[in-house]
């Protein structure tokens, strides 16, 4: 398998439409001369070194493509230049295959300078929990030696609460007889 990079350079006053059409066309041709495309990405808008058609900038693609056979490259070329809205390019040999180049949407870059902030506040407050942590590991363990005694005192507590209510409801029982024997 050989593997290709073909840079070219759009008119910079396209919009974005009419560039993502180019690169359709352009991915559309080498494909139809039996090339795979690997990448196929806008590289940005840059200076030009030298004013080419009367624009000083220009948007630049950048194309990677594999195939097995070199047959079709000329006419690759010759459609790429006769393409009016492409001012220039050049397809150069690679002598190795090209990184697979994933897109990142603006969603995720802004996502991921935010998370990239946050760090450090996560960051310190692991550190603030790391330290309260002994603490609370210690009260932790205060009231589990505490517990036993809290449980014993709850169950002489329940106790002392049902010989009461025993006593109270003898005493009502006893006032309930008296008062029956006095009539």
């Amino acid at each position: 398998m050989r593997y290709y990079e073909s840079l070219y350079i759009v008119n910079p006053n396209y919009e974005q439409q009419r560039l993502d059409e180019v690169i359709k066309a352009v991915a559309e041709k080498v494909s139809e001369f039996g090339m795979s495309v690997l990448n196929h990405r806008e590289w940005g808008k840059k200076r030009l070194a030298y004013p080419i058609q009367k624009n000083k900038y220009g948007s630049f693609m950048l194309l990677h493509f594999e195939t097995k056979s070199a047959e079709n490259l000329d006419q690759f070329e010759r459609f790429m230049v006769l393409q009016k809205p492409i001012l220039r390019n050049q397809t150069v040999i690679l002598s190795a295959k090209p990184e697979i180049h994933i897109e990142e949407t603006p969603a995720v870059v802004e996502a991921t300078k935010e998370a990239a902030e946050e760090t450090p506040a996560v960051v310190e407050a692991t550190k603030e929990v790391a330290e309260e942590t002994p603490a609370v590991v210690e009260a932790t363990k205060e009231a589990a030696e505490e517990t036993p005694a809290v449980v014993e005192a709850t169950k002489e507590e329940e106790a002392t609460e049902t010989v009461s209510k025993e006593e109270e409801s003898e005493s009502i029982v006893e006032t309930d007889l008296t008062e029956k024997e006095q009539e």
